[in-house]
């Protein structure tokens, strides 16, 4: 009895030791996990999305967002794992956040046509927002429209500089375009922000389908339908 006494507590502290050192690493593998979808090809990416692509192109229709873009989001959000929670509680294909999901529609997060309809809003919603400044929507997508508008352009954080960079990578392996990637802000983690400006006027499709392109179409637009613009 003393002997197993003396046993017993050493095994519960090999099961604790065992158990932190496995939620340290979880975070970690759940990260490498979601990047394997970046370095893939374009012909990989496309079977990535093959089970989505009804609910991608409806969406990029309906809400006028290029569907390399939704693509891109999703590869570099969850590597298109449905299931997919962020340490920070977003949820599903496009990682959605409850109080987002909730904002666009969205009941059930792991339902993947409704959340890529509310993801593919949310984009598209963005866009407006910054008249169709690709930087700004893509960094605002990451890191929340008052972070971009306190820097005027993409935050300086290290993950968010680097996740526009992703998206924008992996939508130029699916698009055949040749968007610029932004460059690192300096001391990304406090440094200044990048004011590269990023306008890519053919990732956003004008929810009307014609229409003059760059400024000009879009003050026309905006005066044919304003309540699409609000801010």
């Amino acid at each position: 009895m003393k002997r197993f006494l003396m046993i017993f507590p050493a095994v519960l502290y090999g099961i604790s030791v065992l158990s932190v050192a496995q939620a340290s690493t979880e975070e970690p593998v759940k990260r490498r996990s979601m990047h394997v979808c970046v370095s893939m090809n374009a012909d990989g990416l496309e079977r990535k999305a093959t089970p989505h692509l009804e609910s991608i192109t409806t969406y990029s229709n309906k809400y006028g967002v290029n569907a390399a873009m939704v693509k891109a989001v999703i590869a570099v959000e969850s590597c298109y794992n449905s299931t997919a929670v962020s340490p920070k509680g977003a949820q599903g294909l496009m990682q959605l956040i409850p109080a987002t999901a909730a904002r666009f529609g969205v009941s059930d997060a792991f339902n993947s046509n409704q959340n890529i309809n509310g993801g593919t809003r949310y984009l598209s919603w963005l866009m407006k927002r910054y008249d169709g400044d690709l930087y700004k929507a893509i960094a605002a997508y990451n890191a929340g429209e008052g972070a971009v508008d306190k820097y005027q352009g993409i935050p300086p954080y290290n993950e968010t500089q680097h996740y526009v960079r992703r998206v924008l990578t992996v939508y130029n392996r699916l698009s055949g375009e040749t968007v610029a990637l932004p460059a690192l802000a300096a001391g990304a983690s406090g440094g200044r922000s990048s004011k590269s400006g990023g306008r890519v006027s053919s990732v956003f499709l004008s929810p009307f389908g014609t229409g003059k392109p760059g400024r000009a179409g879009l003050n026309t637009n905006r005066a044919r339908a304003p309540h699409l613009y609000k801010r």
